[in-house]
């Protein structure tokens, strides 16, 4: 008997085609950011997130065992795979995730994996302790890495990854089921608000140039040990680099 399917569920979904749909969702503070980009790039900000979203939904597509739905219409007790619009999953992550459950078991969770170029030291000498074997990440649950039973009571950890996070240190572990597999990539791209600093208030034109040479080298030169199934995405990504040209 088939297996009924497991859910890809893409939180806050925008339709980046469409820049009056972008506008109006942006983050207080962010339309600068936007509006830099715009000024650095001959690509607008919200096409080039269209094209990231578009790799994404390809990615997805390809997970054998799944389908992409909005929290309504996915039924209840169905396992359920949250993720933002830029990230992917390994194309057999489903069997991987049936495998591990068990009926005690309210989901699976598993090693995060990133591509991104570091905001500043601080954070470059985070990522390289992340690889250490014996480091722990800071959150249990990052964006990808964790799939759950849509019960009551799981939409919250489901939709932010925080929650899922404390829920887990507070004792929800054991209700989570452990898969020595990286299954995921995080894919925290130029555009994405960390890489043009939400947070900072001054983050310069030539900081911005400079951050975009260094994701064309990310995606030539990306060490995908351990995610090799994500090399078709990460040359898209590459191919998409390539097309971004600065004005001027």
């Amino acid at each position: 008997m088939k297996s009924p399917p497991a859910y890809i569920w893409v939180r806050d979904t925008v339709d980046w085609s469409d820049w009056d749909a972008v506008e109006a969702q942006l983050p207080t503070g962010f339309d600068a950011k936007v509006e830099r980009w715009n000024r650095t790039f001959e690509m607008p900000f919200h096409l080039f997130r269209h094209r990231v979203r578009e790799i994404a939904e390809l990615n997805h597509s390809s997970v054998e065992g799944a389908v992409c739905a909005e929290w309504d219409e996915i039924p209840d007790g169905a396992l359920v795979l949250p993720t933002d619009d830029d990230d992917w999953f390994a194309p057999g992550i489903v069997a991987e995730l049936r495998a591990a459950l068990d009926p005690a078991a309210l989901g699976c969770w598993w090693q995060s994996s990133w591509l991104e170029v570091p905001t500043d030291i601080g954070h470059m000498l985070h990522l390289v302790k992340q690889k250490l074997p014996w480091s722990r990440q800071f959150w249990t649950c990052t964006t990808n890495n964790y799939a759950m039973l849509k019960l009551e009571g799981t939409r919250w950890p489901l939709y932010r990854h925080v929650y899922a996070s404390r829920w887990m240190d507070g004792g929800g572990a054991r209700r989570m089921r452990r898969v020595d597999r990286t299954l995921s990539v995080q894919n925290r791209t130029l555009a994405s608000r960390t890489s043009l600093g939400l947070w900072q208030e001054n983050f310069a034109h030539r900081s911005l140039r400079a951050k975009h040479r260094a994701y064309r080298r990310l995606y030539r030169r990306a060490d995908l040990a351990g995610v090799e199934w994500a090399r078709p995405y990460v040359e898209m990504m590459g191919a998409l680099m390539s097309e971004l040209e600065p004005r001027g």
